[in-house]
């Protein structure tokens, strides 16, 4: 959500509105770059790296239940 808000207040300093626009709309379009990349990094990269490195093991689910006990039926 911030990176998106900071994308949008980056845009019209990117499209070089506004008097001596021009001169920092290579700033703002590297400021957009930067954050759509750190986004999908971060949404997508860093998730698929921790699943390459834990092996796609899946949580024990027993753990979390108590033991179940049998009992002898005489």
């Amino acid at each position: 959500m911030t990176a998106l808000a900071m994308i949008i207040g980056m845009v019209p300093m990117a499209l070089g509105l506004g008097e001596g626009g021009q001169q920092n709309a290579p700033l703002g379009r590297a400021v957009i770059g930067g954050l759509l990349v750190a986004t999908v990094a971060t949404l997508i990269f860093v998730p698929a790296v921790f699943a390459l490195l834990h092996g796609g093991q899946r949580p024990n689910s027993s753990a979390s239940q108590p033991p179940q006990h049998e009992h002898a039926v005489s």
